[in-house]
């Protein structure tokens, strides 16, 4: 019998994935060349997808890889078929390829809880606000005549989190298959950061896409791929966490050390050049947070506020100017914004303090109803813009009742991932660190959801809730058992008690 050398059938498995990526590229490129018009692109497009999904099906782990690359370039890639966009079709494969491999994989199921009901009462929430009639149909933005599709914007600020959240928890369950993940979602941090720092500093022929450059949507921020600076800043604190920690974690060669301390700094500087204050203001917790609590990684965050603390103190006079381009926190327009939108969501729910405006409708009411902070708020600040708050614009579209569903599901997150960090063991990536990656992560998107309404972009909650998942999953895992909670562990207790004590008796 013939014995494979450990980690062999992986690595086959990665070989025949790069083959078939590079024949799908190149095909892509011969039929480009010759057919008429976009016709060859298209072709070759759904040539690679097949590839795609060929490969996909047979392992959620490359499935669930190929959708956070379709979320994380989504801004950047035109739709394969009219009506269809990539991560759509990434998505309907990540949810096939997972319920095939459940079937063979039993044991790696997991028990729907508190979290996943709170979860499916609020997308059902969204699901009846969308087909309940409202003031606002069909949906536009007055300002600029585009219309929103409800179900996209659905999917991408609901149902694609959520699911990413369950299959993450059950497909990461090792160390080898966290890889995947961690890996990923490593590299589009560190393009986000080539590509904010190429805004600035390098050649525009070497950044991709070129709307980076040629017409970002904030011409003196970095605004990465999502073209908007709060939203690329998220992705980068995430990389940076993930190279710091990821470089305390194990032991590893030299190089790649050295290779994740740069993309540590590359992020963290890029994170900078978004010059938005709510990301340094989230830059600035996690740092704190991996000070108190980076057992093992801690140095990368004390030599970061180090030095953080240097470079504000050396330029203090240009730190507290209004100029926004020069590191200034004292602009006042962007507050004027938040706080009109604000003040329209108030008055939105006032009006409509239940069911709401009806989903995706915040921005038709910010037109045609839009009120103002108080009288030193100039009157055109934020008018038409959607929500800068994410619970904000929940509030005002879905009503009370849709967020307070949103908030039991960020709650019981939140203590699971609070349970996971003390349950789980100081070492290893799948420990403590995982839950210290994934906490971080979810409070920068808290806190990031004060200033933005996250629920307009996919991939900074893809990336998110996956992380969440892991690190529960984790927990879930821990010694063979799968605990929800202490009071479920001190039950489990009891009864084994129970059980000794009649086994002495008899």
């Amino acid at each position: 019998m013939t014995v494979r050398a450990p980690g062999a059938d992986r690595l086959g498995r990665i070989v025949v994935v790069a083959v078939a990526l590079a024949v799908g590229l190149a095909a892509m490129i011969m039929v480009s060349a010759r057919a008429p018009g976009g016709v060859g692109t298209v072709a070759a497009a759904g040539a690679v997808a097949t590839v795609l999904v060929v490969i996909g099906l047979k392992d959620p782990r490359w499935a669930f890889v190929f959708l956070i690359v379709a979320t994380f370039l989504r801004p950047a890639i035109p739709k394969i078929l009219p009506t269809t966009d990539p991560f759509i079709l990434a998505f309907g494969g990540l949810i096939i390829a997972t319920i095939i491999w459940v079937r063979g994989h039993p044991e790696r199921r997991v028990s729907l809880g508190a979290i996943e009901c709170a979860m499916a009462l609020y997308l059902l929430w969204n699901l009846n606000s969308i087909l309940q009639p409202h003031e606002y149909r069909p949906i536009l933005y007055p300002l600029s005549g585009e219309e929103l599709n409800l179900w996209r914007y659905l999917i991408i600020g609901t149902v694609i989190p959520f699911a990413t959240y369950l299959i993450s928890r059950m497909i990461f369950g090792t160390r080898a298959s966290l890889r995947y993940l961690i890996t990923t979602l490593l590299v589009c941090s560190t393009y986000s950061a080539w590509v904010s720092i190429m805004q600035f500093h390098g050649p525009q022929a070497l950044v991709w896409p070129k709307y980076i450059v040629a017409d970002p949507a904030w011409t003196d921020r970095a605004v990465g791929l999502p073209n908007q600076p709060e939203v690329n800043g998220l992705i980068l604190i995430v990389g940076y966490v993930l190279a710091l920690v990821l470089i305390g974690t194990e032991r590893r060669p030299r190089w790649q050390q050295v290779g994740l301390g740069v993309i540590a700094a590359a992020c963290a500087y890029s994170a900078y050049l978004t010059y938005t204050r709510s990301i340094w203001l989230d830059f600035a917790v996690v740092v704190l947070l991996g000070i108190a609590l980076g057992r093992g990684y801690r140095t990368g965050f004390v030599m970061t506020a180090i030095g953080a603390v240097a470079a504000i103190a050396v330029n203090w006079s240009a730190f507290m100017s209004p100029d926004r381009s020069a590191g200034g926190v004292t602009s006042t327009n962007e507050v004027y914004d938040r706080l009109n939108a604000n003040a329209t969501a108030f008055w939105a729910f006032l009006e409509k303090p239940w069911s709401g405006w009806g989903l995706g409708r915040f921005v038709s009411v910010n037109t045609y109803h839009h009120r103002q902070w108080s009288p030193d708020t100039p009157w055109s600040r934020g008018l038409g813009i959607p929500a800068h708050e994410t619970e904000l614009g929940i509030l005002a579209e879905l009503g009370i009742i849709g967020l307070l569903l949103w908030l039991t599901v960020l709650i019981l997150l939140a203590r699971r991932l609070i349970i996971a960090f003390v349950r789980l063991p100081a070492d290893g990536i799948m420990g403590r660190p995982i839950a210290f990656i994934a906490g971080t992560a979810f409070l920068s998107l808290v806190l990031g959801g004060v200033f933005v309404d996250l629920r307009l972009f996919d991939y900074p909650s893809t990336m998110v809730f996956a992380l969440v998942g892991a690190a529960v999953g984790a927990a879930d895992r821990l010694g063979g058992r799968t605990p929800v909670d202490p009071l479920e562990q001190g039950r489990a207790h009891r009864a084994a008690l129970r059980a000794r004590k009649v086994e002495t008796v008899a």
